[in-house]
């Protein structure tokens, strides 16, 4: 996976693909087949519980200190 580091804070990151850097952590923003909506974080192996909207993914993981990641995840 290849970082590079973008400390901009754009008004709507919050959307699916989009890579969302708080800390060390990576988060991916996904929707699955049932139209659900998912963060799952890169670096530790987890996956949130599903939300119905990415309004509502966002209201309740959004923090201050989140801003967009420019990865590019090359799968062998």
């Amino acid at each position: 996976m290849k970082i590079n580091f973008n400390d901009e804070k754009p008004e709507n990151i919050y959307k699916v693909g989009n890579v969302i850097r708080n800390g060390d952590d990576f988060y991916l923003i996904a929707r699955d087949f049932n139209d659900k909506y998912y963060f799952i974080c890169l670096n530790q192996n987890f996956v949130s519980p599903s939300y119905d909207t990415l309004e509502e993914l966002a209201d309740i993981n959004k923090d201050e200190y989140d801003v967009l990641a420019d990865v590019e995840i090359n799968v062998l």
